[in-house]
């Protein structure tokens, strides 16, 4: 691992500025108008419900990180999700230890990451279809399991990872484990060799590959990180809803989707960071709390959501060719007829 000296702190703190504050402020933003439309936007009730929302939407996008940041993309996430939550669900109903099945639901999640990436990087197939079609598959596992049914009693131990609070608080515990794991990859991603890996992959393979990188490998690697985390998506589904079936956890790929792309990770790869993604994942629970409170149904927030992936992912190139358009209008053909004389009065 690459120690964490000065200069990496200042260059993610220069990161943190350029993107990151504007979150903040939309963020603030939301809060105060949210508030100020609904007095119980901010109300201890609202935001505790808010932040165990929040858990599921944040384990996913803190998965599918790395995978964006490499040019990649993971769609399998939720069939991920279901597959391990009715396992882990299925084997408590049948009498299994709820450590053993829970053990046994997340060894499942690193094998469906891990077959995702092998065939997208062993059999260089297209991500985006291999993951489709991966998230089918284990979508339709988990409905073979159940046969149609849902299980809806589980372990208090699962119940408690879920939906309990820190005791004598009334702070989730499933948030504080999220935060814990977003420490863990900010300095994974950050602040080790891997993570410098995973950004040279995203900004150009070839050159990663030129230089030495194993890029197959940490391309692998990142596969089966956001099938871990979608794993314990699911577990902690299964403790905050208290339901297990087919399919749980569909709705939540966009929000997970936009919480990357807006918190700053380019969708070409190369970019970005944990902290933003954390921003983001805040911000969009936000949003989606202070809509509901004023009664807009669940497809007009996910047009919401999905306005938002939008207007992320067209934000930076279009900031880019602003740039560059600008850049051209200062280069203007005197500009230039000037520079030539002075070099050529100087070259007399």
């Amino acid at each position: 691992m690459v120690p964490w000296t000065v200069d990496r702190m200042n260059n993610l703190r220069k990161l943190l500025v350029r993107w990151e504050l504007g979150l903040v402020v939309l963020i603030v933003i939301v809060m105060v108008v949210g508030q100020i439309a609904d007095g119980d936007l901010l109300s201890s009730f609202n935001l505790q419900t808010t932040a165990l929302n929040s858990v599921i939407l944040l384990c996913l996008a803190l998965g599918l990180a790395p995978v964006i940041m490499t040019g990649d993309i993971d769609l399998s996430v939720v069939g991920t999700l279901a597959l391990v939550g009715v396992i882990i669900g299925d084997m408590t109903a049948h009498g299994v230890n709820t450590w053993l099945a829970i053990g046994i639901g997340l060894a499942i999640s690193l094998l469906c990451g891990l077959i995702n990436g092998l065939l997208v990087v062993l059999f260089d197939l297209p991500a985006l279809a291999v993951t489709l079609g991966t998230s089918g598959a284990y979508t339709g596992v988990s409905f073979l399991i159940l046969k149609g049914l849902a299980i809806s009693t589980f372990p208090s131990v699962i119940v408690s990872i879920g939906s309990s609070n820190l005791t004598g608080t009334q702070i989730p515990f499933a948030v504080v484990l999220l935060l814990v794991f977003a420490v863990i990859m900010t300095f994974l991603l950050h602040g080790t060799v891997f993570g410098k890996a995973v950004f040279a992959i995203g900004g150009s393979r070839k050159a990663a590959l030129f230089s030495g990188i194993a890029v197959n490998r940490v391309r692998i690697l990142t596969f089966v990180i956001s099938g871990l985390m979608a794993g314990i998506a699911g577990l902690l589904f299964l403790g905050n809803y208290q339901t297990a079936q087919a399919g749980m956890g569909a709705s939540e790929l966009l929000p997970a989707v936009t919480a990357v792309i807006l918190g700053g990770v380019s969708a070409y790869g190369g970019t970005g960071t944990i902290p933003g993604v954390v921003l983001a994942a805040a911000l969009l629970a936000l949003l989606q709390s202070a809509l509901g409170l004023h009664n807009f149904s669940g497809e007009g927030q996910t047009m919401a959501v999905g306005f938002l992936l939008i207007i992320a992912i067209g934000l930076p190139p279009i900031s880019h060719k602003y740039q560059d358009w600008k850049r051209r209008r200062s280069t203007s053909p005197l500009m230039i007829a000037n520079a030539s004389l002075s070099g050529s009065e100087e070259g007399k």
